[in-house]
């Protein structure tokens, strides 16, 4: 449906602060978690249920918080997958196998 958790809930938690820095740095991150799970979803993202999309962003956005910004090589590099998300947002992904016309 659409990530409707806030950045106070988010931080809430991940057991962080209530700093403006964090909470100005954990409302960037699930602006940017929002955006990526929408596009990972496609589709999906209308009719998947508010719950299981808030919970993918908060491992999202813990994943971003903690993530270094130097990586090695691709260690670090699909965060939506490292951080589960990816694994939580799988039942209600659409999969298509491409063309289902009859082959001439």
């Amino acid at each position: 449906m659409a990530v409707t958790i806030t950045g106070t809930e988010v931080a809430a938690a991940l057991r962080l602060g209530d700093s403006a820095e964090e909470l100005t740095e954990v409302g960037r991150l699930l602006a940017f978690a929002s955006i990526a799970i929408e596009r990972h979803l496609g589709d999906a993202f209308a009719t998947t249920p508010d719950a299981v999309v808030n919970e993918a962003a908060v491992r999202y956005v813990g994943y971003l918080f903690d993530r270094p910004f130097a990586s090695r090589g691709t260690a670090y590099a699909d965060a939506i997958r490292n951080s589960v998300a990816a694994a939580a947002l799988l039942p209600y992904v659409v999969v298509r196998a491409g063309s289902t016309a009859d082959v001439s």
